[in-house]
């Protein structure tokens, strides 16, 4: 009787001990899930999170004119803007610039600045952080050196549209830098003043996105560039008697920069 006494408190405190294993092993199991499991699905992460780190040098250091404010002015009509930075992005006191054009022609304003592209990674770093994967494979990388540029032409006046604008400062030679500024597809309601008198009106966009084009292990690629603009801000000024089509290239999944146009007479 004694031996399956003791026999039998033993098989008790055994299953016991098992089941406290157990449950020990369960609560671990889901500590560790509840501390890592935000890696994989939080944007932010306690104890181990993701970066998108560089690795490699795909473009050394070139210095570019970079454009930072894109005009397209209508046909007969005129145009006014201005871009503001972030204080700091350029150096010294200059913390914008503006410029101007008429009657179907489009220009620029800008600032030169070293350009690099690097080659990036997913990694994961330990500590809490919020977790930031790579886009894509490449990074471009903007150093601002100074040196600003206004009014500087990218078409000249008395184009009824701007389908043909380039996509780069200066055609015909290498091109670092690559923008989208042209008359694509109207996506807005179109302007007219037939039968009416001039109009004057303003728009707002906040994102200037510019291309990085370089070559790499004998391909060319390109990776985006996104200046940090507080607010660009356009005035346009529509003759009377006339329609143009509007290309809000900065509506949300556009480039930026305004408003692309193509025009027609009045019937």
């Amino acid at each position: 009787m004694r031996t399956f006494g003791r026999t039998r408190r033993h098989l008790m405190l055994h299953g016991f001990g098992r089941r406290r294993a157990i449950g020990l092993s369960l609560v671990a199991a889901a500590v560790v899930i509840v501390l890592f499991a935000p890696t994989l699905v939080a944007g932010w992460a306690p104890v181990l999170h993701w970066k998108c780190a560089p690795r490699g040098v795909a473009l050394a250091a070139t210095t570019v004119q970079v454009p930072a404010l894109m005009l397209n002015s209508p046909y007969g009509g005129q145009v006014w803007g201005n871009v503001t930075f972030a204080p700091g992005f350029l150096p010294g006191s200059l913390s914008g610039m503006g410029t101007h054009d008429t009657n179907g022609g489009a220009d620029w304003a800008g600032f030169q600045a070293n350009v690099s592209v690097t080659t990036v990674e997913n990694e994961t770093v330990w500590g809490p952080g919020s977790n930031v994967r790579c886009s894509q494979p490449f990074e471009a990388v903007l150093d601002p050196i100074g040196n600003p540029s206004e009014g500087l032409q990218l078409l000249g006046p008395g184009n009824i549209s701007d389908r043909q604008e380039p996509s780069v400062l200066f055609p015909g030679s290498p091109s670092t830098i690559s923008f989208s500024n042209a008359f694509g597809v109207a996506n807005s309601e179109e302007i007219s003043t037939c039968d009416v008198p001039a109009q004057s009106l303003p728009a707002i966009s906040s994102h200037l996105t510019l291309w990085v084009r370089f070559a790499w292990s004998g391909q060319n690629y390109t990776a985006p560039l996104n200046l940090p603009i507080i607010e660009s801000s356009y005035h346009y000024w529509f003759p009377s008697n006339g329609t143009w089509q509007v290309d809000n290239l900065s509506a949300p999944g556009g480039p930026g920069g305004g408003w692309a146009f193509s025009y027609s007479p009045c019937p």
